[in-house]
C-alpha cells in the first residue's frame, strides 16, 4: 500500500491513509469544532492529504495496511460516483438516454461493484446528487485502488489498463454546477467561526460517511440558536444548510426533514455535539 501511495504521490495527487473508508488519523478537534488543518496538527480527515513523500512514509510505518485515501477538489477532481445497491445504474442509464454518453474518462471500479468516474473539476460548486444511487464527490474524498472495501473485501481498481495516470475528462457540462454558497453578512463573518453561520456550513461539509445527518441536525440546533438570539436570518440559515446538505450527497427531501427536526427538538442542540 505504501509503493501505491507514493505512486499516487508521484503523480501529484496528494493522499492520505484510511481505516475503512474513514481516515486513519485519529481527530484532534471535538466535533463541533472543525478546523482544516490550520492548527498545524494532523488529525482533519481529507485536510490532511499530502505529497510529501516522508510524511506518506511515516504514515504508512504507523498504519501499515491502512487503505488510501484521494481528496477530490484539491487533487483537481470531481467524481461521479455511482452505487449500484441504490439504484446508481438505472440513474446512470437515465441520464444518457437523456444527453447521450458520459464522456469517456479515468475511471475506478469500487470494492462495492460501483463505478468512480474521475473528470477535471470545473471550479465551481457542483450538484451533490444526480439522482437515486449517484453522488457528487467534490468537497470530500474517495477510496483509491488498491485499497480494500472493508464490507466486500474487494480491492479498487482503476479500469482499463489498470492505471491511473491517464488524464479526466472536462467535466461534463449536461451535469451542470451548482450556485455559489451564499455569503453571510460582515458581522456573521466577524464571528468565531462555529458561532457563525460560515462555521456551521464547514462544519455539514466535513461529514464523513455515516455521520451527514447527524452534523446537520446539530448544525440545524445551533443555527436555530443563531436565529433567536438575533444574530442570523433564519431563511439564510435554513437556504447556506440545504445548499450544504445537497454537496454532501443528501437529497432536498431529506434534508428538509432533518432540519424541521431540529426546528421540532430546539433543546437538543448540546446533546446532539
Amino acid at each position: 500500500m505504501l509503493r501505491h501511495a507514493l505512486a499516487y504521490a508521484g503523480h501529484g495527487w496528494k493522499v492520505f491513509p484510511l481505516a475503512g473508508k474513514t481516515p486513519a488519523i485519529p481527530r484532534v478537534h471535538e466535533a463541533g469544532h472543525p478546523c482544516h488543518g490550520v492548527c498545524g496538527q494532523h488529525g482533519h480527515g481529507y485536510h490532511d492529504a499530502t505529497c510529501d513523500l516522508e510524511q506518506i512514509r511515516a504514515w504508512w510505518d504507523r498504519y501499515p495496511s491502512a487503505g488510501i485515501g484521494l481528496p477530490c477538489a484539491p487533487n483537481g477532481l470531481a467524481v461521479v460516483d455511482v452505487d449500484p445497491r441504490n439504484g446508481g445504474h438505472t440513474t446512470l442509464c437515465a441520464l444518457e438516454a437523456e444527453h447521450g454518453p458520459m464522456p469517456g474518462t479515468l475511471m475506478q471500479i469500487t470494492g462495492g461493484d460501483g463505478l468512480h468516474l474521475l473528470y477535471a473539476h470545473p471550479g465551481a460548486d457542483l450538484p451533490g446528487k444526480l439522482g437515486p444511487g449517484i453522488d457528487v464527490k467534490a468537497n470530500g474524498y474517495i477510496v483509491a485502488a488498491p485499497s480494500v472495501h472493508p464490507d466486500t473485501r474487494v480491492r479498487y481498481r482503476w479500469s482499463g489498463d489498470g492505471q491511473f495516470w491517464h488524464l479526466p475528462a472536462p467535466w461534463p457540462a449536461f451535469l451542470g454546477t451548482r450556485p455559489a454558497v451564499p455569503q453571510p453578512s460582515a458581522a456573521l463573518a466577524a464571528m468565531r467561526p462555529i458561532d457563525g453561520l460560515v462555521g456551521l456550513v464547514a462544519f455539514v461539509l466535513e461529514a464523513r460517511e455515516g455521520e451527514r445527518n447527524s452534523r446537520l441536525f446539530w448544525a440545524g440546533c445551533r443555527g436555530l440558536e443563531l436565529v433567536r438570539a438575533g444574530k442570523a436570518d433564519g431563511q439564510a440559515v435554513f437556504a447556506s444548510l440545504m445548499d450544504a446538505a445537497a454537496r454532501i450527497g443528501l437529497s432536498d427531501a431529506e434534508a428538509s426533514r432533518t432540519l424541521r427536526g431540529a426546528e421540532r427538538a430546539p433543546g437538543r442542540a448540546g446533546a446532539a455535539a
